[in-house]
């Protein structure tokens, strides 16, 4: 097709369908669409462990906050000298917790969750499962990431709609040098 037969009315046609892929893409990419380095897998189990240290309430809990999004992103970037750790650390948790209760991580309900979790975090199974990493540091790495993606700037991928700094009553913090009066 030569350019110069398109009328207005098939390049206007064209134009829109463009700009509808690109929005499409957009929202590909928004939170809750994982992308940077955590797999649907992954991404689930972090979910589940992100909602256990910041449970839900009248507020939204680590999961719906975007701490995954957060996670995934800084993986793909400051922190990415950390995914080996969170891939092989991941599987170990999902593995052992199939051990113990016969069942994945994400099928526990949220108690046996928190009760799996705490013998973790207390160093109760075996490290020598967990490839070179232990079970108590990765889990206190994780719980500095879900807060930092909970109390952090929306900007980072986490602390969706501003939701901790509403549930301390915080106004939004101006970015300097974008301040409008």
């Amino acid at each position: 097709m030569d350019i110069k037969s398109i009328s207005r009315r098939n390049f206007i046609r064209m134009s829109a369908i463009g700009a509808g892929c690109l929005c499409l893409t957009g929202c590909y990419n928004a939170p809750g669409h994982y992308h940077y380095v955590l797999t649907a897998e992954e991404a689930g189990i972090v979910d589940s462990l992100a909602d256990q240290i910041i449970p839900p309430d009248e507020f939204a809990g680590g999961s719906e906050a975007g701490v995954t999004n957060y996670i995934d992103r800084q993986l793909a970037g400051f922190y990415n000298d950390q995914v080996d750790m969170y891939r092989t650390c991941l599987k170990a948790l999902d593995r052992t917790c199939k051990e113990v209760y016969g069942k994945e991580f994400t099928s526990l309900d949220f108690d046996t969750q928190l009760e799996y979790l705490t013998e973790i975090e207390e160093g109760k199974y075996n490290d020598a499962d967990w490839h070179g990493y232990t079970a108590s540091s990765f889990f206190g790495t994780l719980r500095n990431h879900c807060l930092q993606g909970f109390y952090g700037s929306p900007r980072h991928g986490g602390n969706k709609n501003y939701v901790s700094y509403r549930m301390m009553k915080l106004d939004y913090p101006l970015i300097i040098g974008r301040n409008v009066h």
